[in-house]
């Protein structure tokens, strides 16, 4: 057993205490749990209408408001820290003249095309290299080698990100999307619903997102 300095297990050692179901009862689960042809990534698919319906489902079950609704979507259209950070950076700082890097990333940074460059999205915007910088180094770190794209596109260009071209969503949006929509009975069926999806990371995520099934079972509203 390994673990950390203040001798609490590591996550990789409290991802294995969490017993998991066999096989064949978790499929045997999920046939219970879900319609019999589900599809996960229905969501490709569906319209503006679809998403609308969703939202107001969430709201008319209590699970958000619409003022909440409006304050994550006004949040997440500002782009936090993306300018700042590359202007702390510092292999763009040493290209410019004492305390003028700010001013060199403002243009670049005001310069940019409206959203994405791959899907115009403005939602959660991140600064990118267009040549990776385990290409490049330490020289990718040049504005003319930037640009803005969402995080999901920019995921998917990350070769460790290999399957985030198979979603339709962030990771962080597919797992509630998973869990609301198809509302799985038991946490085994729901991380093979996430792995079904094409989601790669470690156990613990969907440990962590099945919290909220937790909570609401426990006042009776899953």
């Amino acid at each position: 057993m390994t673990a950390d300095k203040d001798g609490n297990n590591t996550l990789e050692e409290q991802e294995q205490d969490v017993p998991e179901q066999p096989p064949e009862a978790v499929e045997a689960e999920l046939q219970e749990s879900v319609p019999e042809k589900l599809d996960v990534h229905i969501g490709k698919t569906w319209k503006e209408e679809d998403w609308r319906k969703l939202i107001e489902k969430l709201v008319s079950e209590g699970l958000v408001n619409w003022q909440g609704v409006a304050a994550v979507t006004l949040g997440e259209l500002n782009p936090p820290q993306v300018g700042t950070s590359l202007a702390s950076n510092a292999n763009i700082k040493k290209r410019y003249p004492p305390k003028k890097a700010w001013q060199a990333v403002k243009s670049w940074f005001y310069d940019q095309p409206l959203g994405c460059r791959e899907c115009k999205t403005l939602l959660k915007l991140e600064a990118e290299h267009i040549v990776p910088k385990e290409e490049l180094g330490d020289a990718a770190d040049n504005l003319d080698n930037l640009q803005l794209l969402c995080k999901r596109c920019n995921a998917k260009k990350r070769p460790s990100h290999k399957n985030a071209g198979l979603t339709h969503l962030t990771a962080e949006s597919g797992l509630m999307w998973i869990l609301l929509q198809f509302h799985p009975k038991t946490y085994d069926v729901f991380k093979k619903l996430c792995r079904d999806y094409g989601m790669t990371m470690a156990d613990i995520r969907f440990q962590e997102a099945w919290a909220l099934a937790e909570w609401l079972k426990k006042a009776n509203r899953y």
